[in-house]
Protein backbone atom coordinates (compact mmCIF):
# COMPACT_ATOMS: atom_id res chain seq x y z
CA UNK A 1 0.00 0.00 0.00
CA UNK A 2 2.94 2.21 -0.50
CA UNK A 3 4.67 1.98 2.61
CA UNK A 4 6.50 0.42 5.06
CA UNK A 5 4.91 -2.35 7.16
CA UNK A 6 6.02 -3.89 9.93
CA UNK A 7 5.09 -6.55 12.34
CA UNK A 8 6.93 -7.82 16.17
CA UNK A 9 5.61 -10.72 17.42
CA UNK A 10 6.32 -12.57 20.62
CA UNK A 11 6.49 -16.09 22.09
CA UNK A 12 5.60 -17.88 18.97
CA UNK A 13 8.36 -20.88 16.99
CA UNK A 14 10.08 -19.14 13.75
CA UNK A 15 7.79 -21.22 11.34
CA UNK A 16 4.44 -20.18 12.69
CA UNK A 17 5.87 -16.31 12.61
CA UNK A 18 6.68 -16.80 9.27
CA UNK A 19 3.58 -18.18 8.33
CA UNK A 20 1.54 -15.56 9.81
CA UNK A 21 3.59 -13.07 7.84
CA UNK A 22 3.32 -14.80 4.59
CA UNK A 23 -0.75 -14.55 5.53
CA UNK A 24 -0.37 -10.67 5.98
CA UNK A 25 1.55 -10.03 3.29
CA UNK A 26 -0.83 -11.74 0.70
CA UNK A 27 -4.28 -9.98 2.55
CA UNK A 28 -1.90 -6.52 2.05
CA UNK A 29 -1.87 -7.29 -1.52
CA UNK A 30 -5.15 -8.56 -2.09
CA UNK A 31 -6.71 -5.67 -0.55
CA UNK A 32 -3.92 -3.08 -2.73
CA UNK A 33 -5.42 -4.62 -5.51
CA UNK A 34 -8.69 -3.64 -4.65
CA UNK A 35 -8.46 -0.67 -3.10
CA UNK A 36 -5.36 1.38 -4.39
CA UNK A 37 -6.88 4.06 -6.46
CA UNK A 38 -3.58 4.87 -8.16
CA UNK A 39 -3.54 1.26 -9.97
CA UNK A 40 -5.33 1.20 -12.73
CA UNK A 41 -6.42 -2.60 -12.81
CA UNK A 42 -7.92 -2.02 -8.86
CA UNK A 43 -11.42 -2.59 -8.47
CA UNK A 44 -11.68 1.25 -6.71
CA UNK A 45 -9.82 2.71 -10.06
CA UNK A 46 -12.27 0.96 -12.64
CA UNK A 47 -15.05 2.27 -10.52
CA UNK A 48 -14.17 6.05 -10.14
CA UNK A 49 -13.16 5.08 -14.38
CA UNK A 50 -16.64 4.20 -15.23
CA UNK A 51 -19.47 5.06 -12.69
CA UNK A 52 -20.72 7.93 -13.99
CA UNK A 53 -21.60 6.80 -17.16
CA UNK A 54 -23.01 3.51 -15.50
CA UNK A 55 -23.78 1.89 -12.52
CA UNK A 56 -21.28 -0.76 -11.16
CA UNK A 57 -21.63 -3.99 -10.33
CA UNK A 58 -19.30 -4.63 -6.56
CA UNK A 59 -17.37 -7.03 -4.73
CA UNK A 60 -19.65 -7.67 -1.86
CA UNK A 61 -16.43 -6.96 0.30
CA UNK A 62 -16.20 -3.21 -1.58
CA UNK A 63 -19.74 -3.02 -1.24
CA UNK A 64 -19.82 -2.83 2.23
CA UNK A 65 -16.66 -1.19 2.55
CA UNK A 66 -18.49 1.95 0.71
CA UNK A 67 -21.25 1.78 2.97
CA UNK A 68 -19.04 1.49 6.11
CA UNK A 69 -17.54 5.25 4.82
CA UNK A 70 -21.01 6.31 3.94
CA UNK A 71 -22.17 5.84 7.75
CA UNK A 72 -18.65 7.28 8.97
CA UNK A 73 -18.98 10.18 6.67
CA UNK A 74 -22.68 10.23 8.40
CA UNK A 75 -21.69 10.01 12.15
CA UNK A 76 -18.88 12.85 12.14
CA UNK A 77 -21.41 15.52 9.84
CA UNK A 78 -19.67 14.92 6.72
CA UNK A 79 -15.90 15.50 7.64
CA UNK A 80 -14.90 11.84 6.92
CA UNK A 81 -15.80 11.81 3.11
CA UNK A 82 -13.49 10.05 0.83
CA UNK A 83 -14.75 11.69 -2.24
CA UNK A 84 -13.53 14.83 -0.43
CA UNK A 85 -15.85 17.26 -1.67
CA UNK A 86 -19.44 15.77 -2.46
CA UNK A 87 -20.11 12.08 -0.44
CA UNK A 88 -23.95 12.67 -1.26
CA UNK A 89 -23.15 13.11 -4.78
CA UNK A 90 -22.37 8.43 -4.37
CA UNK A 91 -25.26 5.96 -4.86
CA UNK A 92 -25.16 3.27 -3.78
CA UNK A 93 -27.89 0.23 -4.84
CA UNK A 94 -28.36 -2.43 -1.70
CA UNK A 95 -30.27 -4.49 -3.89
CA UNK A 96 -28.16 -4.36 -7.19
CA UNK A 97 -25.12 -4.30 -4.89
CA UNK A 98 -23.84 -1.39 -6.94
CA UNK A 99 -22.58 2.12 -6.78
CA UNK A 100 -22.95 5.00 -9.37
CA UNK A 101 -21.69 8.89 -9.47
CA UNK A 102 -24.57 11.26 -9.60
CA UNK A 103 -21.50 13.80 -11.36
CA UNK A 104 -18.84 13.43 -13.11
CA UNK A 105 -16.20 14.94 -10.74
CA UNK A 106 -16.01 12.39 -8.14
CA UNK A 107 -13.66 9.89 -7.09
CA UNK A 108 -13.18 7.75 -4.21
CA UNK A 109 -9.93 8.06 -2.14
CA UNK A 110 -10.22 5.23 0.59
CA UNK A 111 -6.64 6.58 1.57
CA UNK A 112 -6.58 6.57 5.75
CA UNK A 113 -9.81 4.01 5.63
CA UNK A 114 -7.86 1.28 3.85
CA UNK A 115 -4.91 1.34 6.56
CA UNK A 116 -7.15 0.84 8.71
CA UNK A 117 -8.94 -1.99 7.30
CA UNK A 118 -5.63 -3.65 6.75
CA UNK A 119 -5.04 -3.41 10.00
CA UNK A 120 -8.21 -4.82 10.93
CA UNK A 121 -7.99 -7.96 8.86
CA UNK A 122 -4.24 -8.18 9.92
CA UNK A 123 -5.58 -8.11 13.86
CA UNK A 124 -8.18 -11.11 12.70
CA UNK A 125 -5.00 -12.86 11.03
CA UNK A 126 -3.11 -12.23 14.25
CA UNK A 127 -5.99 -13.65 16.59
CA UNK A 128 -6.51 -16.69 14.28
CA UNK A 129 -3.17 -17.89 15.10
CA UNK A 130 -3.24 -17.26 18.80
CA UNK A 131 -0.93 -14.47 18.29
CA UNK A 132 -1.28 -13.06 22.32
CA UNK A 133 1.68 -10.43 22.18
CA UNK A 134 2.10 -8.23 19.13
CA UNK A 135 3.03 -5.06 18.06
CA UNK A 136 1.96 -4.04 13.88
CA UNK A 137 3.61 -0.48 12.78
CA UNK A 138 1.88 0.33 9.46
CA UNK A 139 3.52 3.81 7.85
CA UNK A 140 4.75 5.22 11.39
CA UNK A 141 1.38 6.58 11.80
CA UNK A 142 -0.53 3.28 11.81
CA UNK A 143 -0.58 1.27 14.55
CA UNK A 144 -1.96 -2.11 16.34
CA UNK A 145 -0.87 -3.69 19.19
CA UNK A 146 -2.30 -7.08 20.85
CA UNK A 147 -1.32 -7.49 24.49
CA UNK A 148 1.38 -6.26 25.89
CA UNK A 149 5.33 -5.47 25.87
CA UNK A 150 7.12 -8.47 27.03
CA UNK A 151 9.09 -6.36 29.65
CA UNK A 152 6.35 -3.99 30.51
CA UNK A 153 2.11 -3.55 30.94
CA UNK A 154 2.30 -1.68 28.02
CA UNK A 155 3.15 -1.23 24.60
CA UNK A 156 4.87 2.80 24.29
CA UNK A 157 4.93 4.50 21.69
CA UNK A 158 6.82 8.13 21.16
CA UNK A 159 4.91 10.65 19.61
CA UNK A 160 7.95 12.87 17.06
CA UNK A 161 7.72 16.26 16.02
CA UNK A 162 7.95 16.44 12.53
CA UNK A 163 9.35 19.99 12.28
CA UNK A 164 11.89 19.47 14.89
CA UNK A 165 14.45 17.07 14.79
CA UNK A 166 14.63 14.93 17.98
CA UNK A 167 11.59 16.53 20.00
CA UNK A 168 9.50 14.37 21.80
CA UNK A 169 5.95 15.60 21.75
CA UNK A 170 4.48 12.75 24.23
CA UNK A 171 4.38 9.20 24.79
CA UNK A 172 1.41 7.09 24.53
CA UNK A 173 1.28 3.50 26.34
CA UNK A 174 -1.08 1.08 24.34
CA UNK A 175 -2.47 -2.54 25.15
CA UNK A 176 -5.19 -4.24 22.87
CA UNK A 177 -5.92 -1.20 20.62
CA UNK A 178 -5.03 0.78 18.09
CA UNK A 179 -3.49 4.36 17.42
CA UNK A 180 -3.78 6.66 14.30
CA UNK A 181 -2.12 9.75 13.73
CA UNK A 182 -3.19 12.54 10.93
CA UNK A 183 -1.23 15.40 10.41
CA UNK A 184 0.80 17.63 8.08
CA UNK A 185 4.53 17.56 8.23
CA UNK A 186 7.31 19.51 6.35
CA UNK A 187 7.33 17.71 3.16
CA UNK A 188 3.79 16.65 2.81
CA UNK A 189 1.53 19.23 3.62
CA UNK A 190 -1.94 20.52 2.37
CA UNK A 191 -3.00 16.67 1.73
CA UNK A 192 -6.35 16.97 4.40
CA UNK A 193 -9.13 18.77 3.17
CA UNK A 194 -12.32 20.36 4.65
CA UNK A 195 -15.22 19.02 2.45
CA UNK A 196 -17.80 21.70 3.05
CA UNK A 197 -15.48 24.46 2.10
CA UNK A 198 -12.66 22.53 -0.16
CA UNK A 199 -10.15 23.84 1.85
CA UNK A 200 -7.13 22.52 2.40
CA UNK A 201 -5.71 22.19 5.99
CA UNK A 202 -2.33 23.62 6.74
CA UNK A 203 -1.56 23.90 10.27
CA UNK A 204 1.24 22.54 11.87
CA UNK A 205 -0.45 20.00 13.86
CA UNK A 206 -0.61 16.57 14.53
CA UNK A 207 -4.21 14.54 15.80
CA UNK A 208 -3.64 11.29 17.65
CA UNK A 209 -7.08 8.63 18.54
CA UNK A 210 -6.47 5.40 20.07
CA UNK A 211 -9.76 3.24 19.93
CA UNK A 212 -10.26 -0.84 19.84
CA UNK A 213 -11.04 -0.58 15.96
CA UNK A 214 -8.28 0.77 13.96
CA UNK A 215 -10.77 1.77 11.00
CA UNK A 216 -12.68 3.83 13.51
CA UNK A 217 -8.65 5.35 14.62
CA UNK A 218 -8.11 6.66 11.13
CA UNK A 219 -11.34 8.25 10.60
CA UNK A 220 -11.32 10.64 13.66
CA UNK A 221 -7.93 11.37 13.32
CA UNK A 222 -8.25 12.42 10.11
CA UNK A 223 -11.46 14.33 10.93
CA UNK A 224 -9.93 15.89 13.93
CA UNK A 225 -7.43 17.81 12.03
CA UNK A 226 -10.19 19.88 10.42
CA UNK A 227 -13.01 19.82 12.92
CA UNK A 228 -13.73 22.51 15.10
CA UNK A 229 -13.82 22.74 18.97
CA UNK A 230 -17.35 22.09 18.62
CA UNK A 231 -17.45 19.69 16.15
CA UNK A 232 -14.83 17.68 18.01
CA UNK A 233 -16.54 16.94 21.30
CA UNK A 234 -19.92 16.55 19.29
CA UNK A 235 -18.41 13.78 17.29
CA UNK A 236 -16.02 12.08 19.84
CA UNK A 237 -19.46 11.51 21.63
CA UNK A 238 -20.65 9.16 18.97
CA UNK A 239 -17.06 6.94 19.37
CA UNK A 240 -15.56 4.62 21.69
CA UNK A 241 -12.71 6.39 22.25
CA UNK A 242 -9.88 5.49 25.02
CA UNK A 243 -7.37 8.72 24.13
CA UNK A 244 -6.96 11.86 21.78
CA UNK A 245 -4.29 14.01 21.91
CA UNK A 246 -4.19 16.89 19.29
CA UNK A 247 -0.54 18.71 19.26
CA UNK A 248 -0.33 22.28 17.74
CA UNK A 249 2.03 24.86 16.61
CA UNK A 250 5.00 22.13 15.85
CA UNK A 251 6.80 24.69 14.20
CA UNK A 252 7.52 26.54 17.12
CA UNK A 253 9.89 26.13 20.75
CA UNK A 254 7.84 24.29 23.15
CA UNK A 255 8.79 27.54 25.84
CA UNK A 256 6.64 29.88 22.94
CA UNK A 257 4.25 27.43 22.25
CA UNK A 258 0.45 27.38 24.25
CA UNK A 259 -1.50 24.78 24.19
CA UNK A 260 1.16 22.43 22.27
CA UNK A 261 -1.08 19.58 23.31
CA UNK A 262 -4.89 19.57 23.98
CA UNK A 263 -6.29 16.16 25.78
CA UNK A 264 -9.41 15.90 25.04
CA UNK A 265 -9.94 12.91 27.55
CA UNK A 266 -9.30 9.35 28.27
CA UNK A 267 -13.08 7.80 26.87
Amino acid sequence: MGTRFDIVTVGKARLLSESVWNKVVAELKRLDNMLNRFDAESEISKINTAAYQQAIKLSSELYDIINECNQYHELTDGLFDITRNNFTGVELNKAEGTISYLTPDLNLDLGAYAKGYALRKVNAILKDAEVDQAFVDFGNSSILVIGHHPYGDSWKVSIENPYRTGEILDEIELKDTSLSTSGNVPSHSNHIVRPDSGMYNDECKLACVSTDDPVAAEVLSTTLMIATAEEKVKILERFEVKDVRIFQSLDMPLNQTKNKSSVYGNH
